[in-house]
């Protein structure tokens, strides 16, 4: 669980010392791990990722990408401008289990 003092903190950090040193970040947090730093700024405090609903280019983009990359969702995620990986293998979850059931609608 993050408090907003933490997250005012990882933003400070962040806009220290950038986007790529999470141990470094880290070490400044208490109780808070690298990992942990990367994926709450990635999924809920950088302002460039997107948030709520899905266009349908993005979800062409995001499919083409899976034929291409397969499960590599890191890979597509830099296709899909402003989703991170988690977003993208979410919503592939999403899209696939839309086709399952019109498939299940076609064949009854």
């Amino acid at each position: 669980m993050w408090t907003d003092d933490e997250d005012a903190q990882l933003r400070t950090l962040v806009e220290e010392y950038g986007m790529k040193k999470w141990a470094l970040v880290s070490s400044k947090m208490e109780n808070k791990g690298a990992k942990q730093c990367r994926r709450r700024w990635q999924n809920y405090l950088n302002n460039d990722i997107k948030q709520g609903g899905w266009s349908q280019e993005e979800d062409w983009v995001l499919l083409e990408g899976h034929k291409v990359h397969g499960n590599k969702w890191t890979e597509i995620a830099r296709m899909v401008t402003g989703r991170t990986d988690n977003a993208v293998k979410n919503r592939h979850a999403v899209l696939v289990k839309k086709e399952e059931k019109r498939e299940e609608a076609r064949t009854g």
